[in-house]
């Protein structure tokens, strides 16, 4: 039998809670003391996060949620291999088939497979997945700048194929020679036999190109024990091969098969591409033997209204938005992304860095939810914790290892932020997982992202330098990145032209790129935070896009509306069609325009409606955007719409006093009889996450900007505890200063000032709360004040704290915020 796979996104049902014993009942449940029970499920889709509509609120739905299918197994099916194949599910789940348990998966971030062969019968099957988004002092991640929203939010398939079979995601492709001429291609083929006893298998291997076989790899007959597997090696070499690169994105597609006795037993496609690429310390980044100046965004994967649970389409326009701009690599900020996004790097070519969830944010330092300790602070988590990472880091290679725009697997992000007592073990760990990466894939360099501190950043082969990192490191003899620089800040749309910081505008020789922070607004679990892309929330480009489309494309920008008065409405589609598999949407723009047809800034509500078919939005049937929950500025707004029945699609806008209109799309797919559908309530409110019961200082490691610096006495030293030593301004000159960066928005009410000299000069403390207006604090005179300074206040709103010298600078060891 040959492998059979497809989606079953649709026709789910869903509840928030537990539901404990549910798993048992069946989805229409005929007894009536279950009809309670029963009232309280929801017809949804996937994929699908607990918290719909996602307008960007800091606070999320912390719990569990439920969700139940009927899957139809044809009676040839039965005796078969029968999996269920889940994409990403935030971030722990029991799976169970005719209630009974059939798996759990613990990981928010990679796929898995359930198997299912012994507990299907033929007919119809009851799946009923159990979910939580709990926080878990041992599983990662424990911290990060972020919303970790529960749900199923990517694909869920139904895979069926033989007893003699490639194992799931089991072919892995390298080329170890590469060059204009030749390349050499080896395929490592993991065949599985669940048969009852040994099968002498054939496995062969063709590579082709669109129309075209181009090489054959030479067939291996091996026997394979019973109720085991082996991985079968294959090599070949495909003549003038055409080198995948950003500007030529092209592919090869490899097709493995297995045979017993002549008879095909399973068969399994993969793309690849051929490349060479090289980080070095001297010269830069290097790409099929070509230098090439790495520019980039870091990317997350939550939007406008559907939060985490983007689908194919929104990913691929994701992709295509980058591919715009004129960059060429996107880091997959901070957790392993959906294998689609690879793919759609690989097919619009994008360099990608795929990066695991060993992630920190800094600041509180609180247990029990996302601020905690990178690393775990009780001994009795460690192993856990560390383990959840290891399975990550093999499930994120394994299912991404063929994509050719990966150049990099990164351990994590900014994993310093680990309490003190514990740093050590979070170093270990690290190079733990940077040898285990490489175990798994000695063909790609292990970086270690966000390692400007406590000397992370010599743990991998490539050091990953945020904010001011840039400035901090310079030529530090080691292949580098700068994984993040900031420019922009704010809601709506911006200011056009970049600030950059940390002198990231000098592109050094020894610095293979940089990577931006962020090509799109995110949800964060931190005040203020998840503001700094190029486009907003809703995937609409802002001012500073177009900025930077002119200086790396040279395309001027549009011309940007200007206030005036709407009299109607104009709705656009990106396309006509929909398919009802789950894999795709149809994204709608919404236009105030005046008289003359213009869209003009008028920022009124607008109401989008399906008042034919059986699309939905985020919100169900209807959906308003509006400048109050900044779906809507500039004159527009702009939604992604689903649908899971097909046929017509009819939408209309309504707003106040404008002109309505219409849009229409065809939803296609496999034809489905009518029925009542019932849509879910938003989700559950929350309780507040801590706030103000941490001891760590908000300061703590954060980025530190300066007028100056002498060598070897940076700003960072004074954010640095314990560092040994301290900034020193280079001049010596009035209006010198210094300023810690606490990156959100914070209530703080007590500053303290450690210096490293007597204060003999007046000194001034301030603060900025949107980090640009500095406002007064605190003036200090010389021989006033200790060494040690300890200011108590009122709380008030704060994001940057500056030091400042109206005479001349004094040297500071340290600077804290609470």
């Amino acid at each position: 039998m040959i492998r059979e796979q497809r989606f079953i996104n649709d026709d789910w049902t869903f509840a928030y809670g537990e539901h404990p014993g549910a798993e048992s009942e069946p989805p229409h449940p005929p007894r009536p003391e279950a009809a309670r029970h029963d009232a309280a499920w929801y017809d949804i889709g996937l994929p699908h996060s607990f918290d719909l509509p996602d307008f960007r609120e800091q606070r999320f739905y912390v719990g569990h949620g439920c969700y139940r299918r009927t899957v139809t197994i044809n009676p040839e099916w039965t005796g078969q291999w029968i999996a269920l194949e889940f994409l990403g599910v935030f971030q722990a789940c029991e799976v169970f088939v005719n209630g009974r348990p059939v798996g759990r998966h613990e990981g928010g971030y990679t796929p898995f497979t359930v198997d299912i062969s012994d507990a299907v019968v033929a007919g119809a099957n009851e799946v009923f997945v159990r979910v939580d988004n709990l926080w878990n002092p041992r599983l990662a991640p424990r911290a990060g700048d972020y919303s970790f929203a529960g749900g199923i939010y990517r694909d869920v398939s139904l895979i069926v194929a033989d007893r003699v079979r490639i194992d799931w995601y089991g072919i892995g492709v390298t080329t170890p020679d590469v060059g204009r001429e030749r390349a050499t291609v080896a395929a490592s083929v993991e065949v599985v036999n669940d048969e009852p006893h040994p099968v002498q298998v054939d496995v062969a291997a063709v590579i082709a190109d669109p129309g075209r076989t181009v090489a054959a790899l030479p067939p291996v007959t091996r026997t394979i024990p019973a109720r085991s597997r082996a991985v079968v090696e294959l090599e070949g070499a495909v003549a003038r091969p055409i080198l995948w690169h950003p500007d030529q994105p092209h592919r090869y597609r490899l097709t493995a098969s297995v045979s017993v006795e002549g008879t095909a037993r399973d068969s399994q496609q993969t793309a690849f591409g051929i490349r060479s690429f090289e980080f070095t310390a001297d010269r830069g980044f290097f790409l099929n033997g070509e230098h090439l100046d790495l520019h980039g965004v870091n990317v997350h994967q939550n939007r406008g209204g559907w939060g985490d649970a983007g689908t194919r389409a929104s990913i691929r326009r994701d992709v295509a938005m980058v591919k715009d701009l004129g960059m060429n690599i996107i880091r997959g900020s901070h957790y392993p992304h959906h294998p689609f996004f690879a793919e759609e790097c690989d097919r619009q070519g994008l360099l990608f860095w795929s990066e695991l969830h060993f992630w920190g944010i800094g600041g509180e330092d609180v247990e029990g939810y996302w601020f905690a300790s990178a690393y775990p602070v009780e001994e009795a988590d460690e192993p856990a914790f560390e383990e959840s990472l290891r399975r990550a880091l093999r499930e994120m290679v394994r299912t991404h290892r063929n994509h050719p725009s990966i150049v990099t697997w990164s351990i994590g992000n900014e994993a310093f932020f680990s309490d003190d007592k514990v740093i050590d073990k979070a170093k270990r760990l690290t190079g733990e997982l940077v040898e285990l990466a490489r175990e798994l894939d000695p063909t790609r360099p292990v970086a270690v992202g966000g390692a400007q501190r406590k000397g992370f950043d010599r743990l991998g082969d490539i050091a990953g330098y945020n904010g001011d990192g840039a400035e901090l490191f310079h030529d530090p003899g080691i292949p580098n990145v700068v994984s993040e620089y900031h420019g922009v800040r704010g809601q709506g749309p911006g200011e056009y032209e970049v600030e950059w910081e940390h002198g990231v505008e000098v592109d050094y020789p020894w610095r293979s790129g940089k990577i931006f922070w962020c090509a799109f607004h995110y949800k964060s679990i931190a005040d203020g935070a998840g503001l700094q892309g190029l486009a907003d929330y809703w995937r609409r480009p802002r001012r500073p896009y177009h900025w930077y489309r002119e200086r790396l494309r040279g395309i001027a920008p549009p011309e940007f509306p200007k206030p005036g008065w709407a009299v109607a409405l104009r709705l656009s589609s990106d396309v006509d069609t929909i398919p009802t598999d789950g894999t795709g949407d149809v994204r709608i723009e919404v236009e105030l325009v005046d008289t003359r047809g213009v869209r003009v800034v008028d920022d009124r509500a607008v109401t989008l409606t399906v008042v034919e078919g059986e699309g939905v939005f985020p919100s169900g049937r209807s959906i308003t955007l509006a400048p109050e929950t900044h779906s809507l500025w500039g004159g527009a707004g702009a939604i992604e719409l689903r649908s899971y029945v097909p046929g017509v699609q009819r939408i209309r806008a309504t707003a106040d006093g404008l002109v309505p209109a219409e849009l229409v799309a065809e939803a296609v797919g496999e034809r489905k009889a009518p029925r009542a559908r019932r849509l879910p309530p938003p989700a559950p409110s929350v309780a507040e996450p801590p706030r103000g019961q941490g001891k760590t200082s908000l300061a703590a490691y954060r980025p530190v900007s300066v007028s100056s610096a002498e060598p070897r006495f940076e700003g960072g030293n004074a954010t640095s505890s314990g560092s040994g030593t301290f900034w020193r301004a280079a001049n010596r000159d009035p209006g010198e200063w210094i300023t810690a960066h606490l990156e959100f928005p914070y209530e703080i009410s007590r500053i303290e000032v450690v210096f490293a000299e007597a204060p003999a000069h007046p000194w001034a403390v301030e603060t900025s709360a949107d980090g640009q207006r500095f406002e007064p604090l605190h003036r200090g005179e010389p021989g006033a004040d200790s060494l040690s300074v300890h200011l108590d206040f009122p709380a008030r709103p704060a994001s940057r704290v500056r030091i400042a010298f109206p005479q001349q600078p004094i040297d500071i060891e340290e600077i804290r915020v609470y």
